[in-house]
């Protein structure tokens, strides 16, 4: 028997198991690693199927953009997510966000194959629930949510000053 081996391989294990969590971001991360962030509404979903992929499905959820908190593009674009659900078949990513059609929503969207079709940012942290104008944060490294209004929410997520 070779404890040196196993004692290495013991104390790797919190290694590995911090490397596999989700870390929290903040709005703030969340905006700089977008290309846009949206206001947006859900006009319809659709499910993408690819056989043999090994993720054979995607749902894609269409939305109209009210209003640019930060960045632009098209008005109508597509989120992308891996799964979906077809028949008694369904597959899901955990952590990621739901969408319902007819839902209003900030959303943090990174757009890189195309300016029209778009993948969240942090997954479900990417979609930001809207009622009226108030806005629902949750703050992730406590766990309490929070209001903002579409105004403060933008102003906060707006790029600051280009530091030389």
């Amino acid at each position: 028997m070779r404890p040196l081996p196993i004692l290495a391989g013991l104390l790797a294990l919190p290694t590995l198991a911090l490397a596999t969590t989700l870390v929290p971001h903040t709005l703030a991360q969340r905006a700089e690693q977008s290309d846009r962030v949206v206001l947006v509404q859900v006009i319809s979903q659709t499910l993408e199927e690819t056989p043999g992929a090994a993720i054979p499905l995607k749902t894609i959820t269409t939305v109209v953009v009210g209003k640019d908190l930060r960045g632009s593009g098209p008005s109508q674009l597509n989120v992308v997510q891996l799964g979906g659900k077809r028949g008694l078949e369904s597959m899901q990513v955990p952590g990621d966000a739901k969408f319902n059609v007819g839902e209003t929503a900030v959303l943090f969207l990174r757009c890189r194959l195309a300016v029209d079709r778009c993948h969240l940012v942090a997954m479900s942290a990417g979609k930001l629930d809207v009622a009226g104008e108030e806005v629902f944060v949750k703050d992730l490294f406590t766990g309490k949510w929070g209001k903002r209004t579409l105004t403060e929410l933008s102003a906060e997520l707006s790029p600051g000053p280009v530091k030389r």
